[in-house]
């Protein structure tokens, strides 16, 4: 055990000081600040700038109605909106208003332009996301002019047009739960592609490790002192935990920015707050998928002699995790028939998939504990399967294996 642990340590300390897992650490938490909190921060910023907006109607109920919605509490402080009733020769005008800079722009909504379809907003700089939200302004805008044009009171039209959001809710056990929504989505996704890319990463990265110390003869060194299962425990324990504190430290950003008050996107806020459960099964699928994958990884850097062979074997071993990438939308979109139960219990596809129907929808107890079951199970092994070939490989150069000598270096090592 104590040699085990001189291996784990070092493989451990190895890649922690390395630059590039500190950068890779990092990066993600930079990531999902710059796409969440910043963009949030911008908008924010952007509200505190007034925009002079000169509205222009061919009549004054229609220049009202959308000068209204402009200056709504929902876009108040965004934009300052001004009113006027104006014919086609007005537009070169509006055009030379806009290049002096005495306006910021002017939303062009005549009764011409109305009847086409086609509204154009004049800017000296526009955006994308900004069109949208004054397409949605407009459309709000001329729909009241046109229901109090034929004698509807603003109360009722207000009424009217108000908008209704459907929250879902399911039942489980009596219990009323919210559904999730376009957040929840993303929380699935994000924390699925995260877990496949720490799999195949730490993964390879113990199959190289295994294959630099065949290949420079450092393990003939080692295996002096330690057994080979000693070598290989040792391996795959501490490239797994390098992996455990990366996903820690995610971990930890991830609460720690799903608590704060900058991000505006109820989206994205739902697919940060999420259940503490998930959190939790995050590390545990990993260390049983790890373990799992490590081992064939390990067991494949053991039976080649240069990473060129390695590269042509490895899809053996990946193949496994793509199917279950390939199969996430179906699983997501549909976590409880019975191609994602089946498939979610699958061992060597389950430490994705049951993941993904977890942060779908919570499967009954059973499932969950029966596809852990079968995944350590599978994980025992193949990690005996794998030692026996780890034993023999690692001291085997030369010709490649075929297939009938591997089957001899399981069945007499």
């Amino acid at each position: 055990m104590r040699n085990t642990w001189l291996i784990i340590r070092r493989e451990y300390l190895e890649r922690v000081r390395t630059r590039a897992f500190i950068i890779s650490t990092i990066l993600l938490p930079a990531f999902m600040f710059g796409v969440t909190i910043l963009p949030s921060m911008l908008a924010n910023r952007k509200n505190k700038q007034e925009r002079h907006i000169v509205v222009a109607a061919s009549n004054q109920s229609v220049a009202d109605a959308v000068s209204q919605q402009l200056g709504s509490k929902d876009n108040q402080g965004t934009y300052l909106p001004e009113t006027r009733v104006v014919s086609d020769s007005s537009k070169q005008e509006l055009n030379n208003a806009v290049t002096a800079g005495t306006i910021d722009g002017y939303l062009w909504v005549t009764d011409d332009a109305i009847t086409s379809g086609k509204v154009t907003f004049t800017a000296s700089n526009t955006s994308l996301f900004e069109s949208g939200e004054l397409q949605a302004i407009v459309n709000n805008g001329v729909r009241r002019a046109r229901l109090r044009s034929r004698g509807m009171l603003p109360a009722d039209a207000d009424e009217i047009l108000k908008a209704v959001k459907i929250d879902s809710v399911r039942l489980e056990g009596g219990e009323q739960k919210s559904a999730g929504g376009l957040g929840q989505f993303f929380a699935a996704f994000g924390l699925t592609f995260m877990l496949y890319m720490m799999l195949v990463m730490y993964g390879m990265a113990t199959m190289r490790s295994v294959l630099e110390e065949k290949t420079s003869r450092v393990m003939e060194v080692m295996l002096s002192s330690v057994t080979s299962k000693e070598l290989m425990a040792g391996k795959v324990l501490g490239v797994g935990g390098v992996g455990l504190t990366q996903i820690a430290v995610w971990v930890i950003f991830i609460v720690a920015i799903g608590g704060s008050t900058a991000i505006s996107s109820p989206e994205l806020r739902e697919a940060l707050n999420m259940p503490f459960s998930q959190l939790v099964f995050l590390p545990i699928f990993f260390v049983l998928g790890y373990m799992l994958y490590s081992s064939l990884y390990a067991a494949l850097g053991a039976m080649v002699n240069s990473e060129q062979e390695a590269q042509q074997f490895q899809w053996f071993v990946t193949i496994p995790l793509i199917i279950p990438i390939a199969t996430m939308m179906g699983v997501m979109s549909q976590p409880d028939s019975a191609f994602a139960t089946w498939m979610s219990m699958v061992p060597f596809f389950s430490p994705i998939l049951m993941y993904v129907r977890m942060v779908s929808h919570t499967p009954p107890p059973w499932q969950i504990g029966l596809s852990i079951g079968l995944l350590v199970a599978t994980t025992y092994l193949v990690v005996l399967l794998c030692s026996r070939i780890y034993r023999v490989g690692i001291l085997m150069y030369g010709k490649r294996p075929t297939l009938p000598e591997i089957v001899k270096w399981v069945k007499y090592a």
